[in-house]
């Protein structure tokens, strides 16, 4: 095998391995350069589009990479990561703008991630927001925060719509009229489902949406106090139905078409209480991959 074969084989495994990866797609969103290779004095072309990288006739590149064909065979090998070589050895000659740089660098990134997520109820993470008495644990809700770690997931925390829109004593409960209540839930709704749609857009799996049953906010099946909490009624007995979060959450998901996220709630722990385990094993199965 001639030098311009090998490093030309090189070039074609090394574009094999950015097509591959699963978050290409999004970096090359909206980004079309045109790439010069220079290895060892031999000159290839590529093309970066939103579709891929593909090789390309000569033209005019916005990115020129020169270094040598043991170099390249150290980056398709990844003994060598891309970004290193550009920024920190050298091995890499780099001539174009720091964010073409970045977005080419990070398709070369190994990546380790597990790319499962769930968006946790707040509360959860945070018991200081439940109500005095209302919580068997200091600061989170261990057992179930464990079973999602141990699980390979990624927790993103909601906000908790009671806290920031009633107080964190909820010292505004019964104050705010159903349209002013619904207007402060879904203008936070609206920032969660802005994280749901970028981590779908990215590739991610968003493995479940998990509320606290049965909050009169963030419950999913069950809900208890919700009319009370609108001004409603009076009526503090368990309900079928979510709290009003979800509703606002479930409504704007569907809006931005994104209607079959996994929604589910977990039963809250109260001091004292049993069938924790139960609960945790039914989250282990919804989460099964």
């Amino acid at each position: 095998m001639n030098q311009k074969t090998a490093s030309t084989d090189l070039l074609e495994c090394l574009r094999h391995m950015a097509n591959q990866r699963i978050t290409a797609s999004r970096k090359k969103h909206n980004w079309q350069r045109i790439i010069r290779w220079k290895v060892d004095g031999i000159t290839s072309f590529w093309k970066a589009t939103p579709s891929g990288i593909q090789n390309s006739e000569p033209e005019q590149p916005q990115i020129v990479l020169r270094c040598t064909r043991r170099t390249l065979e150290k980056i398709v090998r990844r003994e060598l990561p891309f970004f290193i070589a550009i920024w920190a050895t050298g091995d890499l000659q780099y001539q174009g703008s720091f964010s073409d740089a970045m977005r080419l660098g990070y398709i070369f990134l190994t990546d380790n991630r597990g790319r499962r997520v769930v968006f946790l109820a707040h509360c959860f993470l945070n018991t200081n927001t439940r109500f005095p008495g209302g919580c068997a644990f200091e600061g989170a809700t261990v057992p179930l925060i464990e079973t999602l770690l141990n699980s390979g997931l990624g927790i993103v925390q909601m906000p908790c719509p009671e806290f920031l829109c009633l107080g964190l004593e909820k010292e505004k409960f019964g104050e705010l009229s159903e349209s002013e209540l619904r207007a402060c839930f879904r203008k936070l709704a609206e920032d969660v489902v802005r994280q749901i749609a970028a981590y779908v857009e990215c590739g991610h799996e968003v493995a479940g949406i998990i509320g606290m049953n049965p909050s009169p906010s963030c419950g999913v099946e069950i809900t208890k106090g919700k009319g009370t909490m609108l001004g409603k009624d009076r009526d503090a007995s368990e309900k079928d139905g979510s709290g009003v979060f979800i509703e606002e959450l479930k409504s704007i998901a569907a809006e931005r078409g994104l209607a079959d996220l996994p929604f589910f709630g977990v039963r809250r722990i109260l001091p004292g209480e049993g069938g924790i385990k139960q609960r945790l094993e039914a989250v282990q199965r919804r989460l099964a991959k």
